[in-house]
C-alpha cells in the first residue's frame, strides 16, 4: 500500500467503520494490480512490436521488460493526480535517453507506449485522467489570462504609435500635396467615412426606425461625396468595409417601412459593391425579401420612380450572387423581372445584356457566350460596359478585335476627358483601361512574334499606368492580397498549441476580414478590369494563382470551380483538388460538380475541334486542359446516377470526329472507366456495345495510331461478372452483334475494336454458336506476319493464350517464341519481366518445361548482372526486384521442378542478390527452403525495411499456397494476422490482399484461422483506417487500406454468407455509403 493509503486507512479505522478499512485495502491492492498490468502490456506490446533480428529489437526487450515496468508504474502511481502525465512523459525520456536506441526508434517507441498507456488509464482509471484535464485547464486558462493581459497591453502601445504616426504623416502629406501641385493639374481627392455609433439589432424595438434612417442619412451622405474612382483604392475598400456594418437591421423588413427599408438596402449595396466584398447567405436572402416586396408594391403602381430604380440596382446585385453561386433558377427568375423594367436603371438594358454574357461564361457555354456578345449593342457613352465586354470577348479568343476596340474605348476616353478634365471617374477608367491594353499588346505582339518591333508601344502604356496610379494602382491591390493570403495562410498553417477544451480563437480589434475576402476582392477587380487569368501567352497572377482560387473556394466553392477551370496551369488543379480535399466534400456537391464538366466538354466540343492543338491561351484552351483533370479527380466520389451520366458521356465523345490529338479523349475515358462499378458497366453494356467505332489519336500515338484504344479495351476491371449478367439479364440486340461480325473493316484499328467487343460477349456467353463460330474466323483474320498472332496491339501476351483458337498450337508457340528469343539483357526492356510474370499468373500448370525454364533463366541472369554494374542507378532496385518476381513466377508455374543447372545458377544468383541488398525469397522457396528460410520468413515481415516485410510476404504467400497442410502454414498465416491487427508498416496493405487472395481462391487453409476472426478484423479495420485519422500525405493510403479491407470483406460474403458477422456487414454499409472513395464502394461488386 502507498503510504496516502496506510493514512487514510488508519484515520478510517480510528473514526469509521472497521469494514470499509479491509474494502479500501482491497481496493487499493486491486488498482495497483490493474496499474501495473497496464505498463507491462505496453512495455510488452512495445518491446515486440518489431521483430527485426536486430541489436534495437534487444535493446527493446531490456528497457521493457516486465521489472522496468512495474518500478515505472509505481513510480507514476505515486505522482500527484494532476501531474501523473507530465511525469510521465519525462520518466520516459529519462528511460530512453539511457539506451543506445536510434533517435527515430526511440521516439517511436516512446509514442506507443505512451498513447495505450494513455488510453488504459483514461478507461479504467477515468477520475485520474480527469484530474490531469482539471490541471490542464487551469493552466490553459492562466496561460490565456496572461496571453489577454499582453494583448491589451500591446494594443495600448499600438494605438499610441498609430497616434504618433497620423500627426507625422498629417505633416508630411501637406509639404507632399504642395509639391505634387506644382507638378500635375489633377487635384488629389479624399473621401471622409465616419463610424456610425448605433445600437442595430440589440436596441429596443423603439429605436429601429431611427437607427435605420441614422444610417441611411450617412451612408447617403457619404455617397453624395464620392471622389468617382472606377476601382476604389485598396486601402480605402478596407477603410470603407470597416465602416459597413449593419448591425443586423436589414432582417427587420417585417416591421419597418419598406420604403425607408429599400434605402437602407440600397445604400448598404452601394457600399459593398465599393468594396468588392462577397455577401453572406444572410445578406443575400435579406435582400431578395425586401427586394421581393418592394416589387408587389410597383405592380401596384405605388413604386416611385428614384426609388423602381434603387430596387432595380438592388435586382443586378441579386443576379450577380445568384450567378456567383450558379443558383440557375433564381438567376432566371429575376432577371424575367428585370427584363420587363430594363428602363428602370441606370443602363439597365445594356448592364443586363452583359449579364446574360456572364451567365454563359459562367455556365462555360462558349457558343451561347458569342451568341449573347453578338447581341450587345453598346452605346459609345457606356465606356465602363464596353470594357465588360472586351473582356468577355478575350475570352472568346477575339484578341485582335478586343486590342482595336480597346484602343477605340481610350480615345473615345480621352475626347471625353477633353471635354470634361475634371470627370474624376472617367480618369480613373482611363487608367483601368490601361492595364488591359497593356496585357492585349503583349499577348498580340507575343502571337505574333513581333513583340521586339512593339517594344516601344508597350513600354509607353507601362510608363502612363505608372503616371496614373493615383487614379488606379493594380499592382498595390495585387500586393496587399498577396500579403493578406499569405498571412491567412501561415494562420491556417501554424500549428496551434494543443488543448483539450474546445474554444476558438479571437481576434481584438479587427474587422471580419479572414483572407477568403481579399482572394474575392481581387477577382471583382480582375472582373471589373475584364482581365482573365491568362491572356494568350501572359499570364496575371502565375505567382498567387494557387492561393487566391484556395480562398475563392472557401466560402464559394461554385466560383471556385470556376477559377479552377480558368487557371493557368494544371499544376494549380493538382495541388488544390487534392484526394483530402475530394473527400472532405459533400455527395451533392461532387454530382453537381461532375453534371458541369461533363456538359462544358459537350457543349463546347466543336470550340475545342476548332481550336487544333493549339496552346491553352483563351476559355476554349483551358476547358480542353483543366476539365479533364477535374473531371477525373471528382469522379472518384461520383454517385450511381452520375456514374451513369459518365458512361453515356464517353459514349458520345469517343463517337466523336476530328477531336485533335491534344485533348486526350482516352486518357480521360480511361480514368474514368476505372471509378465507375462494374455493375453500372453491366447494366449498360447493350447501350456501350452500340459506340460508333471512331479511331481517336492523341498525342501519345505512334504514326499509324496503333495504339489507339477503345472503350472496351479498359471497360471491365474485374473478372468473373457472370452474377451480374445474370441479375440484369443483358442481351445484345442482334443488330450490334452482325455488325460486329460483319467482315467489312477498313482498318487494323476498326478491326482491334470489333474483336475485342466479341471478346467480351463471348466471355459471358452472348454469341450462339453461330456467331462465336464468326468471331473466331474474324479474330483470325488478320495475322501479324512475324509473330503469327492476332495484331490485337496493346495487349500482354497471355490473353491470346484465353483467345479461342482454329489451332491450338498456334498461340502457345507463338508466345513461347516470344521468351525463348528475345534477349532481355541486350534491350533491357523490363516489359519482358511484366509479360513474363502475367503469362505465368495466368496460364495452366506446367505451362514451361525444364529447357524452357533454363533458357530463360539464363536470359533473366543476364539481364541481371548487366543492371547491377551500376547499382547507384535509381531503377536498379525496383528492376531487380521485378527479375526476382519473375523468376518466382516461372517457379511456381513449373511447380519447382527446374534441372540441377537451374538450380545452381539460382542459388548463384540468389547469394549474389542479397549481397547487393536484393532479397530473394520469393524464389527461395524453390530451391533453398528450410526451417531456418521459414523462420527467417516469419520475423522479417516485420522488418522497417519495405523490401524485406513485402518480400517476406509474398514469400509467406507462396508458401501456404504450395503448402497448405504444413505446421508451418498456420503458423505464417498467424503471423499474417497478428501484422495486421498491429497495423504494422510497411506490410499491411499486402498482408490484407493476401488474405484477399486466399479468400478469392476458396483456399480453405483460411480454416485454420478463422472466419470469426478475419470478421473481427475486419471491424477493427473499418473503425481505424478512416479519413479523419489520416493526414495529408498519407490519405493516398489511407484508401488503399480500405479498398483492400473491402474487397476482402465482399469474398468472404461471396464465398461464405452464412458465417460473416458485423465485420462483412459493416464494410457492406460502408460500400453503401455516398461519402466513401469508389475505389473503396466498387468493390462490393453484387
Amino acid at each position: 500500500m502507498d503510504e496516502h493509503d496506510v493514512v487514510e486507512a488508519g484515520t478510517d479505522l480510528l473514526f469509521g467503520d472497521p469494514k470499509s478499512v479491509l474494502k479500501k485495502i482491497g481496493l487499493s491492492i486491486l488498482d495497483k494490480k490493474q496499474f501495473e498490468a497496464i505498463f507491462v502490456s505496453a512495455g510488452k506490446t512495445v518491446a515486440e512490436y518489431e521483430k527485426d533480428n536486430t541489436e534495437q529489437n534487444d535493446i527493446r526487450r531490456i528497457l521493457f521488460c516486465e521489472e522496468t515496468m512495474r518500478l515505472l508504474a509505481n513510480e507514476i502511481r505515486k505522482s500527484n493526480s494532476f501531474d501523473w502525465l507530465k511525469d510521465l512523459d519525462r520518466c520516459v525520456n529519462d528511460l530512453l535517453s539511457l539506451s543506445e536506441l536510434d533517435s527515430i526508434n526511440k521516439a517511436r517507441c516512446k509514442k506507443h507506449f505512451e498513447d495505450i498507456v494513455i488510453y488504459q488509464i483514461k478507461k479504467l482509471f477515468p477520475q485520474r485522467y480527469g484530474s490531469y484535464c482539471l490541471g490542464d485547464i487551469h493552466d490553459n486558462v492562466n496561460s490565456l489570462m496572461a496571453s489577454a493581459k499582453y494583448s491589451n497591453e500591446m494594443l495600448y502601445k499600438i494605438a499610441e504609435l498609430m497616434k504618433q504616426c497620423n500627426d507625422a504623416d498629417k505633416q508630411q502629406n501637406k509639404t507632399m500635396h504642395e509639391d505634387w501641385q506644382d507638378k500635375s493639374s489633377y487635384t488629389l481627392h479624399k473621401w471622409h467615412l465616419e463610424r456610425v455609433e448605433v445600437d442595430g439589432i440589440f436596441a429596443h424595438k423603439d429605436s429601429y426606425t431611427d437607427d435605420i434612417i441614422k444610417l441611411t442619412e450617412t451612408w447617403q451622405k457619404e455617397r453624395d461625396e464620392y471622389p468617382g474612382w472606377y476601382i476604389i483604392p485598396y486601402n480605402t475598400a478596407v477603410e470603407l468595409s470597416m465602416y459597413t456594418d449593419e448591425n443586423g437591421l436589414l432582417q427587420k423588413h417585417e416591421t419597418e417601412d419598406i420604403d425607408v427599408m429599400l434605402d437602407f438596402a440600397y445604400e448598404l449595396c452601394w457600399r459593398r459593391i465599393k468594396t468588392m466584398l462577397p455577401y453572406s447567405e444572410y445578406e443575400v436572402f435579406h435582400l431578395r425579401q425586401i427586394w421581393d416586396k418592394y416589387y408587389i408594391k410597383i405592380k401596384e403602381n405605388a413604386g416611385g420612380s428614384d426609388k423602381i430604380r434603387k430596387w432595380f440596382y438592388i435586382g443586378q446585385i441579386l443576379l450577380s450572387c445568384y450567378r456567383e453561386s450558379m443558383n440557375w433558377n433564381e438567376w432566371q427568375s429575376l432577371m424575367d423581372i428585370l427584363t420587363v423594367y430594363q428602363d428602370s436603371g441606370n443602363n439597365g438594358k445594356v448592364d443586363l445584356m452583359i449579364e446574360s454574357a456572364k451567365a454563359c461564361y459562367f455556365q462555360l457555354d462558349i457558343p451561347s457566350l458569342r451568341k449573347e456578345l453578338d447581341q450587345c449593342d453598346i452605346p459609345e457613352e457606356c465606356y465602363e460596359q464596353r470594357l465588360l465586354v472586351i473582356g468577355l470577348e478575350l475570352e472568346c479568343g477575339k484578341l485582335a478585335e478586343s486590342l482595336e476596340k480597346l484602343k477605340q474605348l481610350r480615345q473615345d476616353l480621352n475626347h471625353k476627358l477633353d471635354e470634361n478634365n475634371e470627370n474624376y471617374y472617367l480618369k480613373s477608367l482611363e487608367a483601368s483601361v490601361l492595364q488591359l491594353l497593356s496585357i492585349c499588346q503583349q499577348a498580340y505582339s507575343l502571337h505574333k512574334e513581333i513583340y521586339e518591333f512593339k517594344q516601344m508601344g508597350i513600354d509607353e502604356i507601362l510608363e502612363e499606368i505608372e503616371r496614373k496610379k493615383e487614379f488606379f494602382d493594380r499592382e498595390s491591390w495585387k500586393n496587399n492580397v498577396a500579403k493578406e493570403l499569405f498571412n491567412h495562410c501561415v494562420d491556417n498553417q501554424f500549428e496551434k498549441e494543443t488543448f483539450e477544451l474546445n474554444r476558438s480563437t479571437m481576434t481584438i480589434c479587427s474587422y471580419s476580414r479572414s483572407g477568403h475576402a481579399e482572394g474575392y476582392q481581387l477577382y471583382k477587380v480582375l472582373e471589373k478590369l475584364g482581365i482573365p487569368f491568362k491572356c494568350g501567352c501572359v499570364t496575371v497572377i502565375s505567382d498567387m494563382e494557387l492561393s487566391l482560387i484556395a480562398s475563392i473556394y472557401n466560402f464559394n466553392n461554385r466560383l471556385g470551380l470556376l477559377l479552377l477551370v480558368r487557371c493557368s496551369s494544371t499544376g494549380t488543379i493538382e495541388k488544390l483538388v487534392n484526394r483530402k480535399f475530394v473527400m472532405d466534400l459533400e455527395s451533392g456537391y461532387i454530382d453537381d460538380v461532375i453534371d458541369i464538366l461533363i456538359n462544358a466538354i459537350e457543349v463546347n466540343i466543336g470550340e475545342i475541334i476548332a481550336m487544333g492543338n493549339g496552346f491553352p491561351e483563351y476559355l476554349a484552351g483551358h476547358i480542353r486542359e483543366n476539365v479533364p483533370i477535374l473531371l477525373q479527380r471528382f469522379s472518384s466520389r461520383a454517385s450511381e446516377r452520375m456514374q451513369k451520366k459518365e458512361l453515356q458521356f464517353i459514349q458520345r465523345i469517343m463517337s466523336c470526329r476530328n477531336i485533335p490529338p491534344r485533348f486526350e479523349v482516352t486518357q480521360l475515358m480511361d480514368k474514368l472507366l476505372r471509378q465507375i462499378s462494374e455493375r453500372m458497366k453491366v447494366k449498360l453494356l447493350p447501350l456501350m456495345m452500340e459506340t460508333e467505332i471512331v479511331e481517336q489519336v492523341t498525342m501519345h500515338s505512334r504514326v499509324d495510331g496503333s495504339n489507339g484504344i477503345d472503350i472496351f479495351d479498359c471497360y471491365f476491371n474485374k473478372q468473373g461478372l457472370d452474377t451480374l449478367f445474370e441479375e440484369y439479364h443483358v442481351l445484345i440486340d442482334e443488330d450490334v452483334i452482325n455488325w460486329l461480325l460483319k467482315d467489312d473493316w477498313k482498318s487494323d484499328y476498326e478491326w482491334k475494336t470489333k474483336v475485342v467487343r466479341l471478346k467480351i460477349l463471348d466471355e459471358y456467353h452472348l454469341l450462339n454458336t453461330k456467331q462465336h463460330d464468326e468471331y473466331v474466323k474474324l479474330l483470325w483474320s488478320n495475322i501479324d506476319e512475324k509473330t503469327q498472332l492476332p495484331k490485337l496491339a496493346g495487349y500482354y501476351l497471355w490473353v491470346y493464350e484465353t483467345l479461342p483458337y482454329i489451332d491450338e498450337s498456334i498461340p502457345k508457340l507463338s508466345v513461347k517464341n516470344y521468351f525463348i528469343t528475345n534477349d532481355i539483357a541486350k534491350d533491357s526492356n523490363d516489359l519482358y519481366l511484366k509479360q513474363l510474370t502475367l503469362l505465368c499468373a495466368n496460364a495452366e500448370l506446367g505451362y514451361w518445361n525444364e529447357k524452357e525454364v533454363l533458357i530463360i533463366l539464363n536470359k533473366i541472369s543476364k539481364y541481371w548482372y548487366k543492371i547491377a554494374e551500376n547499382t547507384a542507378n535509381i531503377m536498379f532496385e525496383d528492376n531487380s526486384r521485378k527479375a526476382v518476381y519473375a523468376i518466382a513466377a516461372v517457379l511456381e508455374n513449373c511447380n519447382g521442378m527446374i534441372s540441377d543447372e537451374a538450380r545452381e545458377i539460382l542459388i548463384k544468383l540468389a547469394n549474389e542478390m542479397n549481397e547487393k541488398g536484393i532479397y530473394t525469397k520469393c524464389f527461395d522457396i524453390f530451391i533453398l527452403r528450410d526451417e531456418q528460410w521459414e523462420r527467417d520468413v516469419q520475423e522479417n515481415i516485420f522488418a522497417m525495411n519495405e523490401s524485406q516485410s513485402i518480400d517476406s510476404l509474398r514469400a509467406m504467400e507462396k508458401y501456404i499456397i504450395r503448402y497448405p497442410d504444413s505446421v508451418t502454414t498456420s503458423q505464417m498465416l498467424g503471423k499474417i494476422v497478428e501484422l495486421i491487427e498491429l497495423r504494422k508498416e510497411p506490410g499491411l496493405l499486402s498482408a490484407i490482399w493476401i488474405l484477399h487472395n486466399l479468400v478469392y481462391a476458396k483456399n480453405t487453409v483460411i480454416d485454420t484461422i478463422g472466419i470469426e476472426r478475419i470478421d473481427r478484423l475486419l471491424f477493427f479495420l473499418a473503425e481505424l483506417i478512416n479519413y479523419d485519422n489520416a493526414a495529408m500525405k498519407d490519405i493516398k493510403h489511407c484508401i488503399e487500406l480500405r479498398q483492400a479491407c473491402a474487397a476482402l470483406a465482399f469474398r468472404l460474403f461471396d464465398w461464405k454468407t452464412v458465417n460473416c458477422g458485423k465485420g462483412v456487414e459493416k464494410w457492406r454499409e460502408i460500400c453503401k455509403s455516398s461519402d466513401e472513395a469508389n475505389e473503396v464502394r466498387n468493390q462490393w461488386i453484387w
